[in-house]
């Protein structure tokens, strides 16, 4: 066994979307699989904003002496976490196949829950840096 062997092949998670009670693959209008790539969390894209985000945190808790956080910014953090490392979709929103930006990820993560979900497991589960 060599350890370079189970290092990442790859920096990013493909998320294939399923129905949140049927399991069955979610398709587009145009016939093509729903999907979300995602960041890994050992890729450099994913680190440097999971950095940049805890040091706003720290600066802001430093700020008001305190360093006291509700579940609310941990919910939020989150979001934001998961908008920023979205790197493409194909998906279907609002009949259309919107663009990505930070501000619609988050829209459609937080109103659309079950996505984030979907994502967390894949991310969670993913076995990427074992395949050759």
């Amino acid at each position: 066994m060599d350890l370079k062997d189970l290092a990442p092949k790859s920096d990013e998670i493909v998320v294939d979307i399923k129905h949140p009670i049927s399991k069955e693959p979610l398709m587009n209008d145009d016939g093509t699989p729903m999907v979300i790539t995602i960041y890994a969390q050992h890729s450099k894209e994913y680190k440097k904003v999971q950095r940049e985000l805890i040091n706003i945190r720290l600066k802001a808790a430093q700020a008001k002496g305190s360093t006291d956080i509700d579940y609310e910014q941990l919910e939020e953090a989150a979001l934001e976490l998961m908008a920023r490392t979205t790197k493409s979709w194909d998906i279907t929103y609002e009949g259309k196949k919107p663009k990505l930006t930070e501000a619609k990820a988050r829209h459609i993560y937080d109103e659309v829950f079950w996505i984030k979900n979907q994502i967390e497991e894949a991310a969670a589960n993913s076995l990427d840096f074992m395949k050759a």
